[in-house]
């Protein structure tokens, strides 16, 4: 096993604790069933990653130096990019505010830091051993930028605010039409939990979103959402038995 495989190990061990964690916070303030449908929404980009991250090791030093390096410009450029395509969300209607998907966010950021830490501690010897070289040098800084550029993410999307928008909601760096939401509701146990009805992208594209705003925010992002989105008061039953197994009894 070399070097840099044990890093994609450990590594990959500290985002599904990271995950893990994020599950648990989820289930705490969403429930079981809608945090169960967030993961099963993230396996198949959680499979792709565990795969990448195997095939890592063979790609050798230049391989892997370019695989980092094509990631790290990729997120920079989405981050410096937002304003730009934010604007296509139109103007500010209401700073809806922080979810408790941020505070998810937010300690998974501080677990994957941990793991940045103990990775940049291992890789320093490639930096200032006796032996290092250009090729190590050059590597090592990819790694440790790389490293580094995970708890990033997550940091600055835990600080995100969710906006309503003229033309759709922005959340997370990125925005939704309004095209693409077919309805809207809240969860009957958890009244300040706003559902989304989707149209999927893809078959592997979620069909619902569900977030936990701000209880004081509840009645205003109720009436403006009412000018732009059916409100279905069954939403919440259609998805806890999207949640249920074909066949099934509700648990």
């Amino acid at each position: 096993m070399t070097l840099n495989f044990q890093f994609v190990l450990f590594w990959l061990a500290m985002l599904a604790a990271g995950l893990s964690l994020g599950y648990l916070f989820l289930r705490s303030v969403l429930g079981r069933q809608a945090a169960q449908k967030n993961l099963a929404y993230a396996a198949p980009w959680i499979i792709l990653g565990g795969l990448a991250g195997l095939l890592v090791p063979l790609l050798g030093a230049y391989g892997l130096v370019a695989l980092l390096g094509i990631y790290i410009l990729v997120v920079a450029i989405w981050l410096i990019s937002w304003p730009s395509r934010c604007k296509g969300a139109g103007a500010l209607k209401l700073s809806v505010g922080k979810t408790a998907q941020n505070e998810a966010l937010h300690w998974v950021g501080l677990l994957t830091t941990a793991g940045a830490i103990a990775l940049t501690v291992l890789l320093l010897d490639q930096l200032t051993g006796p032996l290092t070289t250009v090729t190590g040098l050059i590597s090592g800084l990819v790694q440790i930028v790389f490293f580094w550029t995970i708890p990033l993410l997550f940091f600055l999307l835990g600080r995100t605010h969710l906006e309503i928008r003229e033309n759709g909601l922005a959340y997370l760096f990125a925005w939704q039409p309004w095209e693409r939401i077919i309805a809207f509701g809240w969860d009957d146990d958890q009244p300040n939990t706003l559902l989304f009805k989707l149209v999927p992208r893809s078959p592997i594209s979620r069909r619902y979103m569900t977030m936990t705003i701000p209880t004081a925010q509840v009645e205003t992002v109720d009436k403006i959402l009412e000018r732009y989105l059916i409100e279905d008061e069954d939403l919440d039953d259609e998805i806890d038995n999207s949640n249920q197994p074909s066949g099934g009894e509700p648990s």
